[in-house]
């Protein structure tokens, strides 16, 4: 079976065509997002007006597709909210179409979701959804299965050094934004420092997009905005926390971050876990994470790591604290973490799971 992807251009584009994978790129690709976060509603509904302006490249890239490629076995179209590509997919191409389901949901039970519940119905022949927290969000007519998201669990995920750093570190991976929590990751950590001096904080990414003056004043305005990184500096400079808080560069060498590591903090405003999460599982390092209804597949309370509730700067500096006074508390957490990634998490056999699924599509008479 030989992969083929339509993809918007850009680095994710590059990576692929460095794995050898043929590739297709369109300068962008409708989306209609009714995730509980992001959901239109109020000035989001002006980002719909993008979403219209990238139809004529989705058609085009699936046109193209059509033509190079020709007619596949299945297509995977990798995330719910894209939603023209599925009602597309289904008029062009003679296949199974496997939908996947990244985020949490917004109930399909008003008009605009009885909408969404009938093309997703009529057009997708199966749904996978990234762990049980996702699935519950989804009609159940729909019937989801749960494959976890893959992690490659090698040698480097193995078993970590003992810290022997003096000072508890504690750290927050992935792009700089507003809805990831980072203004309270930062508002913990002077919350902290008041109180027990011994703990660094890092905040391991970068910005989400490269700046522009005129878009970003522009999104600033709308209230959509989700750059930070200028804000951050502001909130350290006014707590006088340059020596507490620190910012790390990007890096695709995670394995040389996490096993600097005490604790992962994933403070995100999405109310459901993250990727980052399970990576810092695979190295024994447990998380304080702001989920209001985990599931056991992800983090269990109290055992894996702490989960606090989303936007609670004080819950979350209190969940550092017990954790940095505690040192074997969170080894013996980042230890049944690593078990519990590696039980739901394994690229593997996620792969094989997924897999599977196609031929049973692709098989069935």
């Amino acid at each position: 079976m030989r992969p083929f992807v339509l993809t918007r251009s850009g680095q994710f584009e590059a990576v692929l065509k460095q794995e050898g994978i043929q590739v297709l790129s369109c300068l962008g690709i409708s989306q209609f997002d009714n995730t509980r976060y992001s959901h239109y509603r109020g000035g989001r509904w002006l980002v719909l007006l993008r979403e219209i302006a990238y139809l004529p490249f989705t058609l085009g890239g699936l046109l193209r597709a059509r033509r190079d490629w020709g007619q596949f076995d299945a297509i995977h179209v990798n995330d719910l909210t894209l939603v023209p590509v599925i009602w597309l997919a289904k008029r062009l191409f003679s296949c199974p179409i496997v939908v996947h389901i990244r985020s949490v949901q917004m109930p399909l039970n008003d008009r605009r979701g009885n909408i969404l519940r009938k093309i997703l119905a009529a057009c997708a022949d199966r749904f996978i959804a990234i762990d049980e927290t996702v699935r519950r969000s989804v009609p159940a007519e729909l019937s989801p299965v749960v494959v976890h998201n893959g992690l490659v669990v090698a040698t480097s995920f193995g078993d970590c050094p003992e810290k022997n750093d003096e000072v508890f570190t504690v750290g927050m991976v992935g792009g700089l934004a507003r809805a990831k929590g980072c203004l309270e990751f930062v508002e913990a950590a002077r919350m902290c420092r008041d109180q027990y001096k011994k703990i660094r904080f890092v905040l391991v990414g970068q910005s989400i997009r490269q700046p522009s003056l005129i878009r970003d004043a522009a999104l600033k305005w709308l209230g959509l905005s989700q750059e930070i990184e200028d804000d951050l500096r502001r909130a350290i400079a006014s707590g006088s926390l340059d020596g507490t808080v620190e910012f790390w560069p990007f890096t695709l060498d995670l394995a040389s971050v996490y096993r600097k590591l005490d604790v992962l903090c994933f403070p995100s405003h999405f109310d459901a876990p993250g990727r980052p999460i399970f990576e810092a599982a695979l190295f024994g390092v447990p998380s304080i994470a702001a989920i209001s209804n985990p599931t056991p597949d992800t983090i269990v309370d109290g055992v894996t790591g702490i989960v606090v509730p989303p936007k609670c700067a004080d819950d979350l500096a209190s969940a550092i604290i017990s954790l940095a006074g505690d040192p074997d508390k969170t080894a013996a957490m980042g230890a049944r973490a690593r078990e519990l990634a590696r039980e739901h998490f394994d690229n593997r056999k996620n792969a094989l799971r997924v897999l599977a699924l196609y031929m049973e599509l692709i098989l069935q008479p």
